[in-house]
């Protein structure tokens, strides 16, 4: 995966940010304009999201993307998975109807 995702240093922006709980971050694909990339939305604002994903160099990334290039996915889609999830939480079973 590349990290080529924007320039922006992982700081806050002035907008008020939402955090995800810890280990429960949904996972997110966020296109580029070289192609896309997997990984987990860990805050955002209205207008950007803090994108968290680790290249396969193994190097992590934390980068604020434009919200409009970014789209939620399931675990499963993602060609990365965080390998510390609270699988719980992604996998929880059916409610009975």
């Amino acid at each position: 995966m590349s990290s080529s995702i924007g320039t922006r240093m992982p700081v806050a922006p002035a907008a008020p940010v939402t955090h995800a709980r810890y280990r429960r971050e949904p996972y997110v694909r966020c296109q580029t304009g070289s192609g896309s990339v997997d990984g987990k939305a860990v805050a955002w604002t209205r207008t950007e999201v803090l994108l968290h994903w680790i290249d396969d160099d193994g190097q992590a990334h934390n980068r604020w993307t434009p919200a409009p290039t970014v789209r939620r996915i399931t675990r499963d889609e993602s060609a990365w998975r965080d390998p510390y999830d609270d699988f719980r939480f992604y996998y929880q079973p059916a409610l009975a109807a």
